[in-house]
């Protein structure tokens, strides 16, 4: 019986550890587009522990901030534990005495501890095997924590930028007027800022998912609903311009089409990589066309009356009659189709902040699978959560010239 039972514990001991090398490999050194077995394990029972309702909200939001941190410190350790037991498994298959003491002789090896030692030059050259290892993931650790931090801190940096455009909370109207105010609708240094922050957001969070479920520094603030203002400002102005190649507006256009040729593909990458089920990636030059064959208009969560409303409030920037105004909200839900069910999903994940036309009206998003990689079960019905309007204040960021004093200083300073 031990001729068949040692052989498969060996097996199975080979097995655990090459699973482990395989998922440091492919989150830390090669990252996939989405979480693998052990991290997605690791990650869905932080979520069990952490998110769920509790008595008291502040309590449960401060354990919902501390949810995405928590599984990746737990990661390493969970790495390093499953690599010792896999080597105890293969020292107790190769006779190395008990369970107990296969154990001592792989935690020593791993941890480079030394203070127990297998007998047999062959046993010894496999402790030599997991010490190796084991410098290995501890490196891979030294690098791997920094370059989240690196992604995480350049994605709060670009909030930051454009936060005095987008306002708090972010507001795609308020966005297209304070461009217009600050002259800035043909700023090249705006726009490719803008582009840069998009693409490395779809760099960092499609191969970290991880990052996605990172709290943002201050509690008002979310990059999904900074993201979505972005795109829906971009989107306003692609769907309220002439489209003349002769026209006045040629040169602007050429940036906010930019972002959306990015944006919207980004989108849909960051949401699969996150297990969110929101079909191909969308390109804007097939949603433009399609925009203009006369097709339905697709279903999107954005309403016409709330599209009309944002239309009132630009009225300074494009003045457009009623028909041109039923042209404008056609193309806008063609173009807004393509990362409309990306945007609700990822704003239900991260929990974000509410904001207009972004994040207050999310999906309702199941949790992480423990075991399974199949999609998160996602429920795209319109919520109960009161919307936001796009007008609300709009008060300008830029303060008003002070008025000038014509008659004596009455103040008595």
């Amino acid at each position: 019986m031990n001729i068949i039972i040692h052989p498969a514990i060996g097996v199975l001991g080979v097995a655990t550890v090459c699973g482990v090398l395989l998922s440091a490999i492919e989150t830390a050194v090669l990252p996939r587009h989405g979480f693998t077995i052990i991290t997605r394990t690791v990650f869905a029972l932080a979520d069990r522990i952490l998110v769920h309702r509790w008595g008291s909200d502040a309590r449960a939001s401060k354990l919902r901030n501390l949810y995405a941190p928590v599984a990746l410190v737990c990661l390493p350790l969970v790495w390093m534990m499953l690599t010792t037991v896999g080597f105890m498994l293969i020292f107790w298959s190769v006779h190395s005495g008990s369970m107990a003491n296969s154990l001592e002789i792989s935690g020593s090896s791993l941890f480079t501890l030394g203070f127990s030692k297998p007998p047999g030059i062959s046993r010894i050259w496999v402790t030599f095997i997991e010490a190796t290892i084991g410098l290995g993931l501890v490196a891979l650790l030294i690098s791997y924590l920094p370059t989240i931090y690196a992604a995480y801190n350049a994605r709060e940096f670009g909030m930051s930028i454009l936060r005095p455009f987008s306002g708090t909370p972010p507001n795609p109207v308020r966005l297209v007027l304070n461009l217009d105010e600050f002259r800035a609708m043909d700023n090249p240094d705006v726009w490719s800022g803008c582009t840069s922050w998009l693409l490395g957001i779809h760099q960092s969070h499609r191969s970290f998912p991880a990052l996605c479920y990172f709290p943002e520094s201050s509690p008002d603030r979310s990059w999904v609903a900074s993201v979505g203002a972005l795109l829906d400002g971009c989107a306003l102005l692609l769907a309220t311009a002439d489209f003349d190649p002769n026209g006045p507006q040629r040169n602007q256009l050429k940036h906010p089409m930019m972002i959306l040729a990015h944006g919207l593909p980004s989108m849909g990458d960051v949401a699969r990589a996150s297990a969110i089920p929101c079909g191909p990636p969308a390109n804007l030059a097939e949603l433009l066309l399609a925009s203009l064959g006369g097709a339905p208009v697709p279903e999107i969560s954005v309403t016409n009356q709330e599209f009309t409303e944002a239309l009132d409030q630009l009225d300074g920037i494009a003045h457009l009659t009623g028909e041109q105004r039923e042209e404008a909200w056609h193309r806008f839900s063609f173009i807004r189709s393509g990362y409309d069910l990306p945007l609700r999903a990822l704003a239900a994940l991260t929990d974000a902040y509410p904001a207009p036309w972004t994040t207050d009206r999310p999906a309702t998003v199941g949790r992480m699978r423990l075991w399974r990689g199949k999609a998160l079960n996602v429920d795209w019905s319109t919520t109960d959560t009161p919307r936001l309007s796009v007008g609300e204040n709009l008060a300008p960021i830029i303060p008003a010239k002070p008025v000038e004093r014509t008659g004596p200083d009455t103040t008595g300073s």
